[in-house]
């Protein structure tokens, strides 16, 4: 039987978890871009990128920006 100091502890877990697997997409979401390493922009990526995501174009482009997820 589950306590429920013990599910307490496991959503401070899994929350923790959540974090670092956001910072981490993001991260990638922003390098991906190659105009975030000096090079010219691709195009469709963004599009592919929200697809892949299952966000907006205008949340992805924030990501890509740096305007969303710090």
């Amino acid at each position: 039987m589950t306590t429920d100091e013990e599910r307490l502890n496991r959503i401070a877990e899994l929350r923790d978890q959540l974090d670092a697997i956001r910072a981490e997409l993001f991260a990638e979401i922003r390098a991906v871009f190659p105009e975030n390493r000096g090079e010219p922009p691709k195009r469709g990526l963004l599009t592919e990128v929200t697809r892949r995501a299952r966000w907006t174009r205008e949340y992805v482009a924030q990501i890509r920006d740096g305007k969303a997820g710090d």
